[in-house]
């Protein structure tokens, strides 16, 4: 029991002496404030890149023909090159590719062999896939 006494009078003492340790209260004091003057920023125009035109990655090409002597594949393409076609010739095995456009997507490709192959003369041109 007096152990509880003990433990009781240290408890209350130790309530009292932590009150006073009151925080002080914070005065305020007027502090000087220096005022500086901004400059009004001008926006910079940045520079306008030109736009690039947009390169299309032929993966399929209408063929008119495929030629082992040059001058043929030459003749040709020079023909469809007049006839307003981008034609092309490319390396296929031992032979020369003679085209008339590049297409992007399989669907392009595919309808314009159908307008060109209604054409007399252009029955046999076909849709080569680049790998």
């Amino acid at each position: 029991m007096r152990i509880i006494a003990i433990l009781l009078v240290l408890s209350v003492f130790g309530l009292f002496s932590s009150c006073k340790k009151k925080k002080a209260k914070e005065v305020l004091t007027p502090k000087q404030v220096e005022v500086v003057e901004i400059e009004k920023t001008v926006p910079v125009e940045e520079e306008k890149e030109e736009p690039q035109p947009v390169v299309k990655q032929a993966n399929y090409y209408l063929v008119a023909g495929c030629f082992k002597i040059q001058e043929n594949a030459d003749r040709l393409h020079d023909k469809l090159l007049n006839e307003g076609y981008d034609s092309r010739i490319l390396p296929f095995y031992n032979l020369n590719m003679v085209t008339y456009d590049g297409y992007e997507t399989r669907e392009e490709a595919q309808v314009a062999l159908n307008r060109i192959v209604r054409e007399e003369g252009k029955e046999l041109t076909w849709v080569y896939p680049v790998k």
